[in-house]
């Protein structure tokens, strides 16, 4: 027997020196705060070596400070084993209490010296020890304490283990249903639960789900989710990861096709600038040489304008003469019809005819009067006075007249002549820009002319006709390598598909044979399970048959009836109750028989066991070569695959290159025919720009001409409105002063009138008194009267003639010198027009033969000069793309190109175009980026896959892309679901096998249970407690919950797990998806989980209910105020040892002889009979108590009853010390 015999205060916490023996129940008395509960902490913490749950309030003094406060400090536990005894030294050591075994019982000169005195030191105790003592070396650990304590010693020395009162690895609820007890602490099912199993073996058996949450489900979800990505479809039935996949690779492949097409290009640009250096040279000569023939042929034209326009000019003087000459005929022509000019004719030409008659009525007259000559001449004398005074002053106003009128005539003179010069001047001052404004109306006329010709030339000219061409070309090659890369990939297809048809016939041929080999091994091995079964059915009988029986009361009974019974079924029959008939015999039913001639041997179990181990072994040599069959199987399929797909992969390269090559020309074409039409429109839209142009130009010469003829027109009649001024200034100067002249004329007339009226007046009546006379004489004075009035008529007509004969002479000169010519004038106008149109055709048709060649000419040398400016833009262009980061990615290839292109394009097209290839391949490089980060995002960092997610240099993006392309190609996927699959079903199997084993002790710890409700029941000693029990509930535990859901799924699907595929069953409530869900939501529960395993208490619930008098607490999981503090105590008290009891008889299954103390500290609360009662309750399961109380009741009860009191010390006044006094020791056992 092991057990705490003994504990030894020196000077610690307030006692200073006592000693305490254990080895019965023991009762320490004494009032409140005399230290019992001090003693009782320390009894407590041999067992749990945890100062923390001594039940020390927090506002006293810590465990070393107030138990080791001296250096001189020791508390000493001495046990018993086996009756041998040892001891365990606790003492303060670098401010911390620490532990030494020594091989011997307490003995007080070992810690106290002569002078009753505490050693001060571990030397001194050392010393005491001397040589006979062993003792071990300081245990620091607490930890390493209870292991050595109770027997979980196996990672110490082997010294270590004879201090060990138990031998258990479970031995923590022990330390812990002590100080439950103690500190009468809440109870709780989960502490009970773990005594209960740990009861059951030592090795508790646990999950590890600390193991499932970092291995077996480690990124299961995320491993689920990455497979099953490759199978889901969306709403369109497409698959998007597939999608995004060949987003990558179609974009790595474009990547890569634009590369060797930007090596292409740079082939041919280098082609092109040597061809530049080659060809330019040769054509700056040719051009130069060329532009001096144009240069010439220009000249020529210039001058044959200018001779033409001198031609012109001329003809255009003299048309201009005769048209002023025709005007002014018409202008003089209009003046005198304004004075009828007829008229005055007519009358002029009766001049004589009036002088005629004026001399014959003078003559008559003269004969009338020539009787009264008297009369007549003194009446002619006083006429003729008034008529020649008359005549005098008509004369003297007609001189005055004539006097006013010469002058006005010179006035007139001057002042048109001054005009003239003034007129003049302004012709002059006018005529450079006049001719300048004439120069410009027949340059816009040229112009106009050109034009025309060059719009009736462009109605048959094709613009872009190189380029049109060109794209008819592109357009039949482009053609032409369609239909070569559709033929291709249609052939690739064919030849794809047979090589697949090949593969899946080899493939099933290797498949065959393997399967042949493998259903033989098969065979076997079931051969063999069977043997194995039948075997393992007959030792299962073997006890209960003939076998069995004869096995354990008939020794040798194989050579005896074991020769003559050999069938099994008469030896391992189970109803045939054998039994021995006294009196040996060797008969068979009253037969005897020679057994030696017998060579039959009967097998022995360990016979059997050897028959099972043989087959085990063909078992295993079966599932070796099942094995070695399906790996060489797997390997030679993998070869095919690998030979195939090899085949298959440079297939799809070429269909992936043609079919490239065949968007890139049906691109080509497309665009070909979109530049195509764009040329024709360009061409059309060109023609008609070019026409446009020509109309607008013609439009605008039209309008220039226009212009400049308003031009001409204005600067005419500028100059016609300045001259007009300048001679209506004239013509009013000239009428200002013909009016000053008239005036006064009239003025003369107005007096000549008057003097007229007066004279004829006179005369008159000098006529009155001569023909008074003559009447009176006997004169004809009426025929005088008519005479006279005739005379006056004649004189009238005779006054007009006078007055009107100069304008007459000046028309007669005017229509000799001017109006008789007007018909040659127009006929001569006439002429020089016609001469005029013939002399600007041919000038027109000379032009256009010099245009002509000059045209030509143009042409060549534009054509040369746009070559050169072409050649000029390419080396411009190319000096400057040489400094750019295109070239630099085509440098090299660009120094070592050696290839020639027939028709190379032009260096700004090739640059263009490698600058294109150059930002597409940028541009298709993003989109693989972009496209590869979509891809990524799919899968965390640690995807199954191994996809690198996290990419950076555009090497890693290449290599990935080109790492995905191969992973596609060969379907990698499907081996990475065929892991899966397998790892699926084995997590599923382990999980099952697992959560079955941590159910399978269910039965063991309802029996436990059973047992301790019944000894509640028939050992219950409180009257007050009418009814204890526990019962088992399903876990609550989440984890539990899915375990067994899992487990249960795999109970009912364990035949055909992981056969199906999980990721392409389109039925979402399959047996796979379900089985996927609940590992998801394990996964979430491990995840919320910070318990790294699951023990078997996990698996069950515990529940409790007391009834308590009327008071019913229902099922609980927990304990706390059981009816009164008493009773309270009590129930905990009981079921505490009760769980202490199945512990301490379960928990080591090598050694049970050991005793343990629980410590109840005011045990005065309890009623002396359940004293007694708790006290025999505990002795019976080898269970000391330590009890405290302020008095003894019963001091029988107890072995040990020790009273502490305190009493102040001699030393020191102010401080009290705890002093223990035996007063009773019961050496009779308690009764039950």
């Amino acid at each position: 027997m092991r057990y705490l015999n003994k504990i030894v205060f020196i000077n610690s916490a307030s006692v200073r020196y006592a000693e305490i023996e254990l080895d019965g129940n023991v009762h320490l008395i004494g009032t409140q705060g005399v230290g019992k509960s001090t003693l009782l902490r320390a009894i407590l913490f041999f067992y749990n070596a945890n100062k923390t749950k001594l039940g020390i309030p927090r506002e006293k003094k810590g465990f070393d400070d107030y138990y080791f406060g001296y250096q001189n400090s020791y508390v000493i536990y001495e046990v018993l084993r086996d009756g041998i005894p040892f001891c365990v030294l606790a003492y303060r050591v670098n401010g911390k209490v620490a532990f030494r075994f020594f091989d011997s019982g307490y003995k007080r000169e070992l810690f106290i010296d002569q002078n009753n005195r505490a050693y001060e030191s571990w030397e001194n105790i050392r010393n005491a020890f001397g040589k006979s003592i062993y003792y071990t070396p300081l245990v620091t650990s607490y930890e390493d304490f209870r292991k050595i304590i109770y027997g979980d010693n196996k990672a110490f020395r082997s010294e270590y283990k004879k201090y060990a009162i138990t031998e258990s690895k479970q031995f923590q609820n022990i330390p812990r249903t002590i100080q439950n007890v103690f500190l009468n602490s809440n109870l709780e099912a989960k502490f009970i639960k773990d005594t209960i199993i740990n009861s059951l073996n030592e090795d508790e058996f646990v999950i590890d789900i600390e193991n499932y949450a970092k291995n077996h489900l480690r990124d299961f979800e995320s491993q689920i989710n990455d497979i099953k990505i490759w199978f889901k479809e969306n709403k369109n039935g497409q698959i998007l990861i597939r999608a995004q996949a060949e987003k990558v690779i179609n974009n790595y492949r474009i990547f890569n096709f634009l590369k060797r097409e930007k090596e292409d290009l740079a082939h041919e640009l280098a082609f092109r600038i040597k061809l530049i250096e080659d060809q330019n040279p040769v054509l700056s000569s040719s051009y130069t040489r060329e532009k001096e023939v144009l240069e010439k042929l220009l000249e020529q034209k210039e001058k044959l304008t200018a001779r033409h326009q001198k031609k012109e000019k001329d003809l255009e003087f003299k048309l201009h003469s005769i048209s002023e000459k025709l005007t002014e005929a018409k202008n003089k022509q209009g003046r005198y019809d304004n004075l009828k000019i007829n008229e005055i004719i007519e009358k002029v030409a009766q001049k004589e005819t009036l002088l005629n008659e004026q001399k014959s009525l003078n003559d008559e007259k003269n004969l009338l009067t020539a009787q009264f000559s008297e009369i007549s001449k003194k009446y002619e004398v006083l006429i003729s006075n008034v008529q020649i005074k008359q005549q005098e002053f008509v004369n003297n106003q007609k001189a005055e007249i004539n006097s006013l009128n010469a002058t006005f005539t010179e006035n007139k003179v001057t002042i048109t002549n001054v005009y003239q010069e003034l007129i003049n001047q302004i012709n002059s001052d006018h005529k450079a820009e006049k001719d300048i404004a004439d120069n410009e109306l027949r340059t816009i006329s040229e112009k106009e002319n050109r034009v025309k010709n060059k719009k009736a030339e462009l109605k048959y000219q094709v613009f872009f006709k190189e380029e049109i061409e060109e794209c008819n070309t592109q357009t039949t090659t482009l053609n032409n390598s369609i239909s070569e890369a559709k033929s291709s990939i249609s052939n690739f297809k064919n030849i794809i598909s047979t090589t697949r048809k090949e593969w899946d016939l080899e493939q099933k041929g290797v498949e065959r044979s393997f399967e042949t080999a493998i259903e033989k091994e098969t065979v076997k091995r079931k051969s063999s399970v069977e043997e194995i079964q039948k075997i393992e059915t007959k030792i299962k009988q073997s006890e209960s048959s003939l076998y069995g029986w004869l096995n354990s009361n008939y020794p040798d009974w194989e050579k005896t009836i074991g020769k003559v019974i050999d069938q099994e079924h008469v030896l391992f029959n189970s109803e045939l109750t054998p039994r021995l008939v006294h009196g040996e015999t060797t008969t068979l039913f009253g037969v005897e028989l020679n057994l030696n001639a017998l060579n039959t041997s009967i097998k022995t179990v360990k016979d059997y066991f050897e028959d099972i181990k043989f087959y085990n072994g063909q078992i295993k040599i079966a599932d070796e070569n099942i094995q070695q069959l399906n790996s060489t199987k797997k390997d030679d399929l993998q070869k095919l695959k690998n030979k195939f797909n090899k085949q298959i992969k440079q297939l799809k390269e070429a269909i992936s290159e043609n079919e490239y090559n065949l968007g890139q020309s049906e691109e080509k074409l497309k665009k070909n025919k979109v530049a195509l039409n764009e040329w024709l429109a360009k061409s059309k839209q060109e023609k008609d720009r070019a026409l446009s142009e020509l109309e607008n130009e013609l439009e605008v010469l039209a309008s220039d001409k226009q212009r400049a003829k308003e031009n001409l027109v204005r600067i005419e009649k500028g100059i016609k409105r300045k001259i007009t001024i300048k001679e209506n200034e004239r013509d009013n100067e000239i009428t200002a002063v013909e009016k000053a002249k008239d005036e006064k004329i009239k003025s003369i007339n107005t007096s000549v009138t008057e003097s007229k009226t007066i004279s004829e007046k006179r005369i008159e009546e000098l006529k009155k008194q001569q023909n008074g006379e003559l009447d009176t004489k006997g004169a004809d004075t009426k025929r005088l009267d008519e005479i006279d009035i005739g005379l006056n008529e004649v004189k009238d007509h005779l006054d007009f003639i006078e007055k009107n004969q100069t304008i007459e002479i000046e028309y007669k000169k005017d229509k000799r010198e001017i109006f008789d010519k007007v018909p040659l004038l127009k006929a001569e106008k006439v002429s020089l027009e016609k001469s005029q149109v013939i002399i600007k055709e041919e000038h027109k048709t000379e032009l256009e033969k010099e245009a002509a060649k000059c045209i030509n000419q143009e042409e060549s040398v534009g054509f040369i000069k746009s070559k050169l400016e072409d050649f000029e833009r390419d080396l411009k262009e190319f000096e400057q793309f040489k400094g750019s980061e295109v070239f630099s990615s085509i440098q090299s290839i660009f120094l070592q190109a050696n290839k020639e292109k027939e028709n190379p394009k032009t260096a700004i097209g090739i640059i263009s175009e490698l600058k294109g290839k150059y930002y597409k391949g940028i541009e298709c490089f993003k989109e693989l980026q972009f496209a590869t980060n979509a891809f990524t995002g799919n899968f965390n960092e640690y995807n199954i896959f191994s996809f690198k997610v996290k990419l950076s240099g555009d090497d890693e993006y290449l290599n990935f892309a080109s790492e995905l392309k191969e992973f596609i190609e060969e379907d990698k996927i499907h081996e990475y679901e065929k892991r899966v699959n397998e790892r699926f079903a084995n997590i599923i199997q382990l999980i099952g096998r697992e959560t079955a084993e941590l159910n399978s002790k269910e039965a063991e710890i309802e029996k436990i249970i059973d047992k301790i409700n019944k000894d509640f029941l028939t050992r219950n000693f409180v009257q007050a407690i009418k009814e204890m029990e526990m019962r088992t509930q399903k876990s609550s535990n989440p984890i539990v919950k899915l375990l067994i859901r899992i487990k249960e799924f795999n109970d009912e699907n364990s035949l055909v797990l992981g056969e199906t595929n999980l990721f392409t069953s389109a039925d979402s409530n399959s047996k796979n998806q379900k089985a996927v869900e609940l590992l998801k939501q394990l996964v979430e529960e491990l995840e919320r989980t910070k318990t790294p395993i699951l023990t078997l208490s996990e698996s069950f619930d515990l529940e409790f209910r007391i009834v308590e008098n009327d008071n019913d607490s229902g099922w609980v999981e927990k304990l706390s105020n059981v009816g009164s503090e008493g009773t309270d105590i009590l129930v905990k008290a009981m079921i505490n040892i009760l769980l202490l009891n199945v512990f301490k008889d379960n928990a080591s299954r090598k050694f049970k002889e050991f005793k343990l103390h629980c410590m109840m500290d005011e045990i005065g609360k309890l009623h002396p009979n359940n004293v007694r009662g708790i006290l025999r309750f505990a002795n019976e399961r080898n269970i000391l108590l330590i009890n405290g109380s302020p008095t003894s009741q019963n001091a029988t009860d107890y072995k040990y009853t020790y009273k502490l009191a305190k009493e102040q010390s001699i030393a020191d006044k102010k401080k009290y010390i705890t002093k223990v006094n035996r007063l009773v020791k019961v050496n009779s056992k308690v009764l039950n």
